[in-house]
């Protein structure tokens, strides 16, 4: 994984996990490649190719696994 403090992008290879906790209100957008989000507490996944983005309702764990290379953004 590699993260740009300037932008933040995280390159992730294919079935590299990112666990992230309490980050409500941040976007998670998928630049390349395609990502499954799994947000506690919610009974369905999600899958992000790019263009595709969403916003964390709630704080508790997300996990962010990618499908195939990615670049992710957290905003």
């Amino acid at each position: 994984m590699t993260l740009n403090l300037e932008r933040p992008t995280l390159a992730l290879d294919a079935g590299q996990v990112l666990t992230l906790d309490d980050i409500a209100g941040t976007r998670i957008s998928a630049r390349a490649g395609v990502v499954w989000v799994t947000l506690e507490g919610q009974i369905h996944d999600l899958i992000l190719g790019p263009g595709d983005s969403i916003v964390i309702g709630e704080d508790g764990r997300t996990v962010v696994q990618a499908l195939e290379a990615a670049f992710v953004t957290l905003q």
